[in-house]
């Protein structure tokens, strides 16, 4: 494995921190990370399986558990 940099390992910190503070609860990031996601819910179907169900369902209960605010967002 080749061996990091002072640089990259400083660049690296630099930019954790960046992405740790922009994505603090409440934040306009957040928010927007939650509308993309509520965007691309896969919508009921009646074709759809007994496991798809299932697995929508899942996906809709992280959703709601991660972006409780945004919960309209999951289709009906």
């Amino acid at each position: 494995m080749p061996k990091l940099t002072p640089f990259v390992i400083v660049l690296s910190a630099i930019c954790l921190s960046g992405c740790v503070t922009s994505t603090m609860p409440g934040s306009a990031t957040e928010a927007e990370v939650c509308r993309q996601l509520g965007a691309k819910l896969p919508t009921r179907s009646r074709s759809d399986t007994q496991q798809s169900q299932d697995e929508d369902q899942q996906l809709y209960a992280a959703f709601s558990l991660v972006c409780p605010e945004f919960e309209y967002l999951i289709p009906k």
